[in-house]
Protein backbone atom coordinates (compact mmCIF):
# COMPACT_ATOMS: atom_id res chain seq x y z
CA UNK A 1 0.00 0.00 0.00
CA UNK A 2 1.06 3.51 -1.40
CA UNK A 3 1.62 6.59 1.38
CA UNK A 4 -1.21 8.03 -0.21
CA UNK A 5 -3.55 4.98 0.14
CA UNK A 6 -2.56 4.63 3.44
CA UNK A 7 -3.06 8.36 3.81
CA UNK A 8 -6.57 7.60 2.58
CA UNK A 9 -7.76 4.30 4.48
CA UNK A 10 -6.80 6.40 7.72
CA UNK A 11 -9.07 9.34 6.73
CA UNK A 12 -12.07 6.75 5.59
CA UNK A 13 -11.83 5.09 9.78
CA UNK A 14 -12.19 8.90 10.91
CA UNK A 15 -14.67 9.48 9.18
CA UNK A 16 -16.64 5.76 9.87
CA UNK A 17 -16.01 6.70 13.75
CA UNK A 18 -17.17 10.13 14.08
CA UNK A 19 -20.35 9.35 11.94
CA UNK A 20 -20.73 5.98 14.10
CA UNK A 21 -20.38 8.20 17.37
CA UNK A 22 -22.87 10.81 15.91
CA UNK A 23 -25.15 8.30 15.30
CA UNK A 24 -25.30 7.04 18.84
CA UNK A 25 -24.79 10.27 20.01
CA UNK A 26 -28.34 11.23 18.21
CA UNK A 27 -29.68 7.92 19.29
CA UNK A 28 -29.75 8.94 22.99
CA UNK A 29 -30.96 12.22 22.70
CA UNK A 30 -34.03 10.98 20.98
CA UNK A 31 -34.20 8.17 23.60
CA UNK A 32 -34.23 10.50 26.25
CA UNK A 33 -36.27 13.23 24.60
CA UNK A 34 -39.07 10.88 22.77
CA UNK A 35 -38.62 13.61 19.69
CA UNK A 36 -37.25 12.76 16.19
CA UNK A 37 -33.20 14.02 14.24
CA UNK A 38 -33.72 17.58 12.80
CA UNK A 39 -31.29 19.56 11.49
CA UNK A 40 -31.63 21.96 14.28
CA UNK A 41 -29.49 23.73 16.89
CA UNK A 42 -30.02 20.30 19.03
CA UNK A 43 -28.24 18.53 16.92
CA UNK A 44 -25.14 16.21 18.41
CA UNK A 45 -22.25 17.82 17.77
CA UNK A 46 -20.53 14.69 16.55
CA UNK A 47 -23.37 14.00 13.95
CA UNK A 48 -22.89 17.72 12.90
CA UNK A 49 -19.36 17.19 12.76
CA UNK A 50 -19.08 13.80 11.06
CA UNK A 51 -21.89 14.63 8.29
CA UNK A 52 -19.67 17.81 7.40
CA UNK A 53 -16.81 15.17 7.18
CA UNK A 54 -18.39 13.41 5.17
CA UNK A 55 -19.71 16.06 2.99
CA UNK A 56 -15.96 17.17 2.42
CA UNK A 57 -14.58 13.20 1.97
CA UNK A 58 -17.77 13.12 -0.63
CA UNK A 59 -16.34 15.86 -2.51
CA UNK A 60 -12.48 14.90 -2.35
CA UNK A 61 -13.18 11.59 -3.60
CA UNK A 62 -15.30 12.69 -6.71
CA UNK A 63 -18.54 11.15 -5.26
CA UNK A 64 -21.76 12.99 -7.58
CA UNK A 65 -24.08 13.03 -4.34
CA UNK A 66 -23.06 15.57 -1.00
CA UNK A 67 -24.45 12.59 1.19
CA UNK A 68 -23.69 15.01 4.75
CA UNK A 69 -26.36 17.08 3.90
CA UNK A 70 -29.75 16.02 5.10
CA UNK A 71 -29.30 13.59 8.62
CA UNK A 72 -32.38 12.23 7.97
CA UNK A 73 -31.23 11.30 4.12
CA UNK A 74 -28.19 9.53 5.61
CA UNK A 75 -29.55 7.83 8.64
CA UNK A 76 -32.00 5.83 5.36
CA UNK A 77 -28.41 4.87 4.30
CA UNK A 78 -26.91 3.87 7.01
CA UNK A 79 -28.95 1.28 7.27
CA UNK A 80 -27.45 -0.74 4.40
CA UNK A 81 -23.21 -1.53 4.54
CA UNK A 82 -21.55 1.63 4.06
CA UNK A 83 -19.65 -0.25 0.82
CA UNK A 84 -22.81 -0.11 -1.32
CA UNK A 85 -23.68 4.12 -1.17
CA UNK A 86 -20.47 6.25 0.24
CA UNK A 87 -18.08 7.26 -1.57
CA UNK A 88 -15.14 4.96 -3.16
CA UNK A 89 -13.02 4.86 -0.24
CA UNK A 90 -15.61 3.14 1.66
CA UNK A 91 -16.73 0.71 -1.19
CA UNK A 92 -12.88 -0.11 -0.89
CA UNK A 93 -12.31 0.05 2.66
CA UNK A 94 -12.07 -3.60 5.20
CA UNK A 95 -14.97 -2.00 6.47
CA UNK A 96 -17.33 -1.85 3.24
CA UNK A 97 -20.16 -4.13 5.32
CA UNK A 98 -20.36 -2.49 8.32
CA UNK A 99 -23.82 -2.07 8.46
CA UNK A 100 -24.53 1.58 11.05
CA UNK A 101 -28.08 1.49 12.16
CA UNK A 102 -30.69 -0.83 12.13
CA UNK A 103 -33.39 0.27 10.04
CA UNK A 104 -36.11 -1.90 11.35
CA UNK A 105 -35.63 -0.96 14.92
CA UNK A 106 -34.38 2.45 14.46
CA UNK A 107 -31.03 1.93 16.52
CA UNK A 108 -27.01 2.27 16.28
CA UNK A 109 -26.22 -1.71 15.54
CA UNK A 110 -23.36 -3.08 17.78
CA UNK A 111 -21.02 -2.47 15.38
CA UNK A 112 -21.40 1.14 14.90
CA UNK A 113 -21.29 1.68 18.79
CA UNK A 114 -17.87 -0.55 18.17
CA UNK A 115 -16.63 1.82 15.69
CA UNK A 116 -17.36 4.75 17.80
CA UNK A 117 -15.14 3.44 20.43
CA UNK A 118 -17.75 1.56 22.60
CA UNK A 119 -17.29 -1.52 23.87
CA UNK A 120 -18.71 -4.09 21.38
CA UNK A 121 -21.51 -5.37 23.87
CA UNK A 122 -22.38 -2.63 25.40
CA UNK A 123 -25.54 -1.60 24.01
CA UNK A 124 -27.34 -5.59 24.64
CA UNK A 125 -25.31 -5.61 28.15
CA UNK A 126 -27.75 -2.88 29.28
CA UNK A 127 -30.22 -5.42 29.70
CA UNK A 128 -28.47 -8.29 30.55
CA UNK A 129 -26.71 -6.32 33.16
CA UNK A 130 -30.43 -5.04 34.15
CA UNK A 131 -31.97 -8.09 34.04
CA UNK A 132 -28.96 -9.72 36.19
CA UNK A 133 -29.60 -6.77 38.97
CA UNK A 134 -32.77 -7.11 38.80
CA UNK A 135 -33.01 -11.30 39.39
CA UNK A 136 -30.30 -10.75 42.28
CA UNK A 137 -33.93 -10.96 44.16
CA UNK A 138 -34.53 -14.47 43.70
CA UNK A 139 -31.26 -15.27 45.20
CA UNK A 140 -28.09 -17.09 43.65
CA UNK A 141 -29.96 -20.50 43.30
CA UNK A 142 -32.46 -19.51 41.07
CA UNK A 143 -31.20 -16.32 39.31
CA UNK A 144 -29.55 -18.48 36.52
CA UNK A 145 -32.13 -20.71 35.44
CA UNK A 146 -34.56 -17.17 35.53
CA UNK A 147 -32.30 -15.14 33.66
CA UNK A 148 -32.26 -17.93 31.24
CA UNK A 149 -36.36 -18.60 31.11
CA UNK A 150 -36.56 -15.21 30.76
CA UNK A 151 -34.23 -13.55 28.58
CA UNK A 152 -35.93 -17.75 26.21
CA UNK A 153 -39.65 -15.80 26.70
CA UNK A 154 -38.53 -12.46 25.31
CA UNK A 155 -36.75 -13.43 22.53
CA UNK A 156 -39.52 -16.18 21.45
CA UNK A 157 -42.37 -13.48 22.10
CA UNK A 158 -41.32 -10.29 21.35
CA UNK A 159 -45.09 -9.58 20.69
CA UNK A 160 -47.67 -10.83 22.78
CA UNK A 161 -51.16 -10.20 24.81
CA UNK A 162 -50.43 -8.16 27.78
CA UNK A 163 -52.70 -10.99 29.40
CA UNK A 164 -49.86 -13.29 28.49
CA UNK A 165 -46.70 -11.50 29.85
CA UNK A 166 -48.35 -11.31 33.05
CA UNK A 167 -49.37 -15.08 33.14
CA UNK A 168 -45.48 -15.58 32.51
CA UNK A 169 -43.87 -13.12 34.84
CA UNK A 170 -46.54 -14.78 37.72
CA UNK A 171 -43.49 -17.00 38.53
CA UNK A 172 -41.33 -13.92 39.01
CA UNK A 173 -43.40 -11.41 41.15
CA UNK A 174 -40.21 -9.92 42.41
CA UNK A 175 -39.18 -8.57 39.09
CA UNK A 176 -42.47 -8.46 37.24
CA UNK A 177 -42.66 -4.65 37.13
CA UNK A 178 -38.93 -4.55 36.14
CA UNK A 179 -39.22 -7.35 32.88
CA UNK A 180 -42.41 -5.33 31.57
CA UNK A 181 -40.83 -2.41 31.42
CA UNK A 182 -38.26 -4.61 28.62
CA UNK A 183 -41.95 -4.04 26.78
CA UNK A 184 -44.11 -1.12 25.59
CA UNK A 185 -47.66 -1.01 24.35
CA UNK A 186 -48.45 -2.06 20.39
CA UNK A 187 -47.66 1.08 18.37
CA UNK A 188 -50.70 2.11 15.59
CA UNK A 189 -47.60 1.88 12.77
CA UNK A 190 -47.57 -2.23 13.50
CA UNK A 191 -51.16 -2.72 12.10
CA UNK A 192 -52.79 -2.99 9.32
CA UNK A 193 -56.30 -1.38 9.68
CA UNK A 194 -57.29 -3.31 12.64
CA UNK A 195 -54.80 -6.52 11.80
CA UNK A 196 -51.88 -7.43 13.45
CA UNK A 197 -49.57 -10.33 10.84
CA UNK A 198 -47.60 -11.84 12.63
CA UNK A 199 -44.25 -12.84 11.43
CA UNK A 200 -44.21 -16.37 11.22
CA UNK A 201 -40.17 -16.28 11.68
CA UNK A 202 -39.85 -14.58 14.67
CA UNK A 203 -43.44 -13.76 15.74
CA UNK A 204 -43.41 -9.83 15.60
CA UNK A 205 -45.30 -7.89 13.94
CA UNK A 206 -45.16 -7.53 9.98
CA UNK A 207 -44.98 -4.03 9.65
CA UNK A 208 -46.79 -2.25 6.67
CA UNK A 209 -44.55 -0.42 4.30
CA UNK A 210 -44.57 1.68 0.99
CA UNK A 211 -43.45 -1.28 -0.91
CA UNK A 212 -46.06 -3.82 -1.20
CA UNK A 213 -44.99 -5.26 -4.32
CA UNK A 214 -41.70 -6.51 -2.09
CA UNK A 215 -43.70 -6.88 1.22
CA UNK A 216 -47.21 -7.59 0.77
CA UNK A 217 -48.14 -8.85 4.04
CA UNK A 218 -45.55 -6.25 5.57
CA UNK A 219 -41.96 -6.20 6.62
CA UNK A 220 -40.62 -7.42 9.74
CA UNK A 221 -38.60 -4.50 11.66
CA UNK A 222 -35.53 -7.39 12.83
CA UNK A 223 -32.64 -7.81 10.23
CA UNK A 224 -31.88 -11.00 11.25
CA UNK A 225 -35.24 -12.54 10.80
CA UNK A 226 -35.69 -11.01 7.12
CA UNK A 227 -32.19 -12.13 5.98
CA UNK A 228 -33.28 -15.74 6.37
CA UNK A 229 -36.96 -14.95 4.83
CA UNK A 230 -37.49 -11.15 3.50
CA UNK A 231 -41.40 -11.40 2.48
CA UNK A 232 -42.59 -14.46 4.21
CA UNK A 233 -46.27 -15.22 4.50
CA UNK A 234 -47.87 -13.84 8.14
CA UNK A 235 -49.00 -17.07 10.79
CA UNK A 236 -51.58 -15.25 11.70
CA UNK A 237 -53.74 -12.54 11.42
CA UNK A 238 -55.16 -11.27 14.91
CA UNK A 239 -57.89 -8.23 14.76
CA UNK A 240 -56.94 -5.93 17.37
CA UNK A 241 -59.21 -3.24 18.81
CA UNK A 242 -57.41 -2.25 21.96
CA UNK A 243 -53.49 -1.54 21.35
CA UNK A 244 -53.12 -1.52 25.00
CA UNK A 245 -54.09 -5.07 25.27
CA UNK A 246 -50.81 -5.90 24.05
CA UNK A 247 -47.35 -5.80 24.34
CA UNK A 248 -44.58 -4.74 21.69
CA UNK A 249 -40.46 -5.35 23.17
CA UNK A 250 -38.56 -1.93 22.95
CA UNK A 251 -36.57 -1.13 20.08
CA UNK A 252 -33.09 -1.65 21.57
CA UNK A 253 -34.69 -5.00 23.23
CA UNK A 254 -35.64 -5.64 19.28
CA UNK A 255 -32.32 -5.18 17.69
CA UNK A 256 -30.03 -5.70 20.72
CA UNK A 257 -31.77 -9.15 21.72
CA UNK A 258 -34.87 -10.36 20.03
CA UNK A 259 -32.72 -10.34 16.53
CA UNK A 260 -29.48 -11.39 17.83
CA UNK A 261 -31.61 -14.49 19.65
CA UNK A 262 -33.44 -15.62 17.07
CA UNK A 263 -30.06 -17.66 15.28
CA UNK A 264 -29.00 -18.42 19.16
CA UNK A 265 -32.72 -19.81 19.20
CA UNK A 266 -33.02 -21.81 16.11
CA UNK A 267 -29.51 -23.44 16.37
CA UNK A 268 -30.18 -24.17 20.28
CA UNK A 269 -33.23 -26.06 18.95
CA UNK A 270 -31.70 -27.68 16.34
CA UNK A 271 -28.96 -28.99 18.32
CA UNK A 272 -31.56 -29.88 21.28
CA UNK A 273 -32.90 -32.26 18.90
CA UNK A 274 -30.11 -34.49 17.93
CA UNK A 275 -28.52 -34.14 21.58
CA UNK A 276 -31.68 -34.38 23.83
CA UNK A 277 -30.70 -33.47 27.29
CA UNK A 278 -27.15 -31.81 26.43
CA UNK A 279 -27.74 -28.29 25.23
CA UNK A 280 -28.43 -25.47 27.53
CA UNK A 281 -29.77 -22.34 26.04
CA UNK A 282 -27.60 -19.58 27.99
CA UNK A 283 -25.80 -21.45 30.55
CA UNK A 284 -24.16 -20.50 33.54
CA UNK A 285 -26.09 -16.77 33.52
CA UNK A 286 -25.00 -16.20 29.82
CA UNK A 287 -21.32 -17.51 30.45
CA UNK A 288 -22.36 -18.58 25.96
CA UNK A 289 -25.53 -18.11 24.33
CA UNK A 290 -24.99 -22.23 24.17
CA UNK A 291 -23.94 -24.52 25.89
CA UNK A 292 -23.29 -28.58 25.12
CA UNK A 293 -22.45 -30.62 28.38
CA UNK A 294 -21.45 -27.66 29.76
CA UNK A 295 -18.77 -26.61 30.65
CA UNK A 296 -17.35 -28.69 27.96
CA UNK A 297 -18.56 -26.79 24.88
CA UNK A 298 -19.27 -23.64 24.61
CA UNK A 299 -20.95 -21.85 21.64
CA UNK A 300 -21.81 -17.77 21.03
CA UNK A 301 -23.61 -16.77 17.97
CA UNK A 302 -22.66 -13.63 16.40
CA UNK A 303 -24.60 -11.78 14.18
CA UNK A 304 -22.17 -8.90 12.86
CA UNK A 305 -22.61 -7.23 9.38
CA UNK A 306 -18.75 -6.91 9.62
CA UNK A 307 -16.83 -9.79 9.80
CA UNK A 308 -13.95 -6.86 10.51
CA UNK A 309 -15.50 -5.61 13.76
CA UNK A 310 -16.50 -9.21 14.92
CA UNK A 311 -12.59 -10.62 14.68
CA UNK A 312 -11.29 -7.18 16.35
CA UNK A 313 -13.52 -7.76 19.31
CA UNK A 314 -11.99 -11.37 19.58
CA UNK A 315 -8.84 -10.69 18.44
CA UNK A 316 -8.66 -8.61 22.20
CA UNK A 317 -10.77 -11.01 24.41
CA UNK A 318 -12.82 -14.08 24.16
CA UNK A 319 -15.05 -13.02 26.90
CA UNK A 320 -16.75 -15.76 29.39
CA UNK A 321 -16.35 -18.50 26.87
CA UNK A 322 -12.81 -19.13 28.71
CA UNK A 323 -14.98 -20.93 30.96
CA UNK A 324 -15.32 -24.09 28.48
CA UNK A 325 -13.29 -26.29 27.64
CA UNK A 326 -14.19 -25.94 23.58
CA UNK A 327 -14.82 -22.62 22.31
CA UNK A 328 -17.06 -21.85 19.14
CA UNK A 329 -18.08 -18.67 17.33
CA UNK A 330 -20.82 -19.74 15.58
CA UNK A 331 -22.12 -16.92 12.50
CA UNK A 332 -25.30 -17.37 11.16
CA UNK A 333 -25.03 -18.17 7.37
CA UNK A 334 -27.27 -15.23 5.54
CA UNK A 335 -24.01 -13.19 6.61
CA UNK A 336 -21.95 -15.86 4.88
CA UNK A 337 -24.32 -15.93 2.08
CA UNK A 338 -23.71 -12.21 1.76
CA UNK A 339 -19.86 -12.32 2.23
CA UNK A 340 -18.32 -15.43 0.89
CA UNK A 341 -15.03 -14.54 2.50
CA UNK A 342 -16.88 -13.33 5.99
CA UNK A 343 -15.12 -16.34 7.73
CA UNK A 344 -11.44 -15.92 6.34
CA UNK A 345 -11.39 -12.84 6.72
CA UNK A 346 -12.95 -13.26 10.60
CA UNK A 347 -9.78 -16.30 11.53
CA UNK A 348 -7.30 -14.34 9.90
CA UNK A 349 -8.21 -10.92 12.18
CA UNK A 350 -9.27 -12.60 15.24
CA UNK A 351 -5.84 -14.93 15.11
CA UNK A 352 -5.72 -18.18 17.43
CA UNK A 353 -4.72 -16.35 20.46
CA UNK A 354 -7.75 -17.91 22.56
CA UNK A 355 -8.46 -21.17 20.91
CA UNK A 356 -11.65 -20.32 19.52
CA UNK A 357 -13.13 -21.91 16.02
CA UNK A 358 -14.71 -20.02 13.62
CA UNK A 359 -17.84 -21.85 12.42
CA UNK A 360 -21.40 -20.86 10.35
CA UNK A 361 -24.20 -22.16 12.07
CA UNK A 362 -24.87 -24.73 9.74
CA UNK A 363 -21.40 -25.98 10.03
CA UNK A 364 -22.39 -26.35 13.83
CA UNK A 365 -25.43 -28.08 13.11
CA UNK A 366 -23.93 -30.77 10.97
CA UNK A 367 -20.98 -31.81 13.03
CA UNK A 368 -23.17 -32.25 16.10
CA UNK A 369 -25.71 -34.17 13.97
CA UNK A 370 -23.16 -37.30 12.91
Amino acid sequence: MSAADTVQADETKIVIAVLAQGLVDAHKLIAEDRGILRQSAEMPHSLRRGLAMLSAFCLKSGHDKDLGAQPNAFTELAGRPIGEWGPTPFAECEDRELVLVDSGCGVPTVECRQAAGGEVDAAEDVYHSRLRELLKKLGDKRAPAAYAEIREFIVRHPCLPISALIAFLQEYPQVAPEVMSFYRPLPFSALHGHALKVCSGCGGPLFPVPDVTSYPNGRCALRECRMIDGSRPPSEEIRIDDLNSWRLAERAVLSYWVGPGIPEIRLYDQLSAVLPGEVNLYPMSDSADIGIRTPEIGIDVKSYSSAVRLGQHFAQTCGNLELFNRRIVAVPDPWLRRDRDYLTTLRAIAGGRFGIEFLSTAQVVQEFAR
